[in-house]
């Protein structure tokens, strides 16, 4: 497992200062002409690439921008298409097209039927930026001059633009010991994550191992206990899933040790996951046990369904205790993305559990 940990611990990536940004891409952008050149090819592909990165796409739920932003795909040059053809399939798996209903009271000015709808998806949604290529520039800012937090960004000049510097321009996140609270933990790393995200899964052995701490034997270390508290009410929040969506905390156990409490321990585990069920009844606390050649590893994961980021110091992320009032203080921590999620799923489903 040591080895596994150490191959992440190189493929893990930086991440920007907002994660996920939320954004549209008018059909125009993947359109082709016969003015198109290979720079412009290439601008396209790389900044698929970077949303991919740390970026999700709005679409309609009934795939009318989807199927017209790829009518064009099979126009392009073999050797560009080929490439952009692979960096849509992987937007697709990770699930960054994200399908957003619409409301009929909103509407917009575009003869173009998917434009409509990105267009009232950018005055419902909000997102941070939309992505426009030739006419459909000026018509998008005309149609969005009310909505000022959407950013109109030509696809040519998008290096350029706010929307790349703040979510997808990557840069490490290491945060010092109380630089930041809890709420604005939520609101640059927890809710990006959440917003569109259906299933959660947090990785880290201390949640367990915690229950065996010779100061409180038996019991959870409160702390652990706040913080995935904290984050499961931020989910259940901030999702668009709600109290629908899936949450599950992988957690270990050295059995080496106090065999004889290791019953007392796992039952003081189930009853946090009971607890945990009463808000959220898709929550499960999967417990490993470990030994001395097979145990988790040290790095603590949170994974979802779109991106996997690993979290340095772990869950006991909340610097004050209880006594104090949201928002808290949050640890000195690092966060950063980690591109090979499913190495880490595949070795810990691997242990016996408890």
């Amino acid at each position: 497992m040591s080895g596994l940990v150490d191959s992440l611990k190189k493929t893990s990536t930086r991440f920007s200062s907002k994660m996920l940004g939320r954004t549209i891409l008018l059909p125009s952008v993947l359109r082709t002409n016969y003015e198109s050149q290979a720079a412009d090819y290439s601008m396209v592909i790389r900044l698929l690439q970077d949303i991919e990165n740390n970026g999700v796409v709005l679409v309609d739920d009934t795939n009318c921008i989807r199927a017209s932003l790829l009518q064009d795909i099979p126009k392009w040059p073999p050797k560009f298409r080929k490439k952009a053809e692979v960096v849509l399939k992987s937007l697709k798996k990770k699930n960054r097209f994200v399908e957003v209903s619409l409301k009929e009271e909103v509407t917009a000015t575009c003869k173009n039927k998917p434009c409509q709808k990105c267009i009232r998806i950018a005055k419902i949604y909000s997102p941070a930026a939309i992505l426009a290529s030739q006419d459909c520039i000026e018509c998008a800012k005309a149609q969005l001059k009310a909505v000022s937090s959407v950013e109109v960004v030509d696809v040519a000049e998008y290096c350029l633009s706010d929307f790349f510097e703040s979510h997808l321009k990557l840069s490490d996140r290491t945060l010092n010991k109380g630089e930041w609270k809890q709420d604005k933990f939520e609101q640059e790393i927890l809710i990006p994550l959440f917003r569109d995200a259906k299933h959660i899964k947090i990785y880290d052995r201390w949640i367990g191992r915690s229950v065996s701490n010779q100061r409180n034997p038996g019991q959870i270390s409160d702390n652990y206990k706040l913080t995935i508290e904290w984050i499961i009410d931020v989910f259940l929040q901030k999702s668009r899933w709600g109290v629908d969506g899936i949450f599950e905390v992988y957690s270990g156990l050295d059995t080496r040790n106090n065999k004889a409490n290791v019953p007392t321990f796992v039952t003081e585990l189930r009853k946090f996951e009971c607890d945990i069920k009463q808000s959220l009844p898709n929550f499960k606390l999967t417990i490993k046990e470990e030994t001395k050649t097979n145990q988790m590893p040290h790095e603590r994961y949170l994974i979802t369904n779109q991106v996997a980021v690993s979290i340095d110091r772990g869950f006991d992320l909340l610097l004050d205790n209880r006594k104090i009032p949201h928002p808290r203080r949050v640890r000195d921590v690092t966060v950063a993305y980690c591109s090979e999620p499913g190495k880490i799923e595949q070795a810990v489903r691997s242990m016996p559990d408890l």
